[in-house]
């Protein structure tokens, strides 16, 4: 991910147990803490795309309105009484994506496909992979621009955009983030 110009990020694993829904239509029960520190970080996250919005927040409040960031990260849920935990990779981008020296363009759906699809053939799925409407959406993410990643016909992951009504004021609510 770094080769494809993003930067990688390291965010807590504990959040507040309001937001733990967030971002997800998946069904789990979540894994909350017996004796947090904070109510604010009470819960273990199932989903690293609220860990990365966080990360979207503080850079924009600070100035920074282009942001490429990932984080190879681990989701916590608790399904049938059993705890499990998965290994997820989680990109946010926004504002200029920079492809080069002197060589740079907003961030949009075809940005971000063009990543996924480089680290795709990386991996060795070329010809393997399609990009599919979603059946079931999330409220956070724009209806529009969006797309189920199918390998091998099996859901592998998402491209989403998150909607404009999310943005909390952070002055580029009209840019893209995917």
């Amino acid at each position: 991910m770094i080769a494809l110009g993003l930067n990688e990020t390291l965010s807590y694993i504990l959040i507040n147990d309001k937001e733990v829904r967030n971002f997800t239509t998946d069904e789990f029960e979540e894994v909350k803490l017996l004796d947090p520190m904070s109510e604010d970080k009470n819960t273990l996250r199932y989903t690293l795309i609220t860990s990365l919005f966080k990360i979207y927040e503080y850079n924009v409040a600070h100035g920074n309105k282009d942001i490429s960031i990932f984080e190879i990260g681990k989701g916590f849920y608790k399904k049938n009484g059993e705890y499990g935990e998965d290994l997820k990779l989680c990109a946010l981008m926004t504002g200029k994506f920079y492809m080069g020296i002197n060589e740079e363009r907003e961030v949009d759906f075809y940005i971000t496909k063009g990543i996924v699809e480089e680290l795709l053939n990386s991996l060795g799925y070329e010809n393997r992979y399609s990009f599919v409407q979603p059946k079931d959406m999330p409220k956070e993410f724009h209806k529009g621009q969006t797309a189920d990643i199918i390998v091998n016909g099996k859901k592998l992951g998402i491209i989403r955009k998150i909607a404009s009504r999310n943005c909390k004021g952070s002055g580029i609510c009209s840019r893209n983030k995917y």
